[in-house]
């Protein structure tokens, strides 16, 4: 009688071992190739909505932006100056001329308005100037005026006090406390386009962060009395700029209103 064969042992052959640790060690190269890559913006974007558990905008959105600044290049620094035309910034006083001066040489008059206050600048920005419809991501135009800002900031940085950032909305609907999503959506938006200013000017090492203050005040500080038509909420759709000089009074949004209008130097 032939002797019975003996049975294979179980599990695959043993060439797989090998092929499995070559195919481990590939992914392992291709995983750390990925981890050392660009950073792509919309990559950045899709993650972000998708770990989002509404859809509500969010302050990333403008991170991938800021990631390219090089955070050791000031636009500026203490004792130095900025130079605008023909108005140059040594101390805080220049800083209106300055800005004042940018607007009518770029045509900015219409979107823009700059008033003189008692120890403190007041900028107005229509908001289409910064943002598209809806949307907290910062547009290159209203960029192009951040860095022009930032620029003189840099060049008085110990003259700046405080630097404070607000965000206003329109209303767009009637009965807005039947309508929550809506009244959250406003509040947020407002905060998120504040916020992304702020974190602009941050990321160009102008001033001190903690100088730096984001407001969302929604659709609740009109800068004209709603009355349902869209040329209305085109002005009411804005973001402002309030800038202190140090050692000054801060005042209150109605303060700076009252004086604005007793002058008639309104930036609304």
């Amino acid at each position: 009688m032939s002797k019975r064969k003996k049975m294979d042992e179980p599990g695959g052959p043993s060439w797989m071992d090998t092929y499995g640790d070559m195919v481990t060690l590939l992914l392992t190269f291709f995983v750390m190739l990925f981890s050392m890559s660009t950073m792509d913006k919309q990559k950045w974007q899709a993650l972000a909505s998708a770990l989002s558990s509404d859809t509500t905008p969010s302050v990333v959105d403008n991170y991938a932006d800021n990631q390219t600044v090089n955070q050791d290049q000031n636009v500026g620094a203490a004792g130095a100056s900025a130079q605008g035309s023909d108005v140059t910034v040594t101390q805080f006083s220049d800083l209106y001329n300055y800005m004042s001066q940018y607007v009518q040489e770029n045509g900015l008059g219409d979107t823009v308005q700059v008033y003189d206050g008692d120890g403190y600048t007041f900028i107005t920005f229509q908001n289409s100037i910064f943002f598209d419809g809806d949307s907290s991501v910062l547009k290159s135009e209203g960029k192009q005026v951040l860095d022009y800002l930032c620029a003189g900031l840099a060049a008085v940085p110990d003259e700046v006090g405080e630097l404070r950032v607000m965000g206003h909305t329109a209303q767009t609907w009637e009965d807005v406390q039947q309508i929550e999503s809506a009244v959250i959506f406003d509040r947020q938006l407002s905060a998120d386009r504040a916020t992304q200013v702020v974190l602009y000017i941050q990321f160009q090492n102008a001033l001190d962060p903690s100088k730096l203050v984001a407001e969302g005040y929604g659709q609740y500080r009109p800068a004209v009395p709603h009355d349902g038509t869209e040329a209305t909420r085109t002005k009411n759709r804005r973001v402002e700029i309030y800038i202190v000089e140090a050692g000054a009074d801060e005042l209150s949004l109605d303060q700076i209103y009252d004086q604005m209008n007793a002058t008639d130097g309104s930036s609304k």
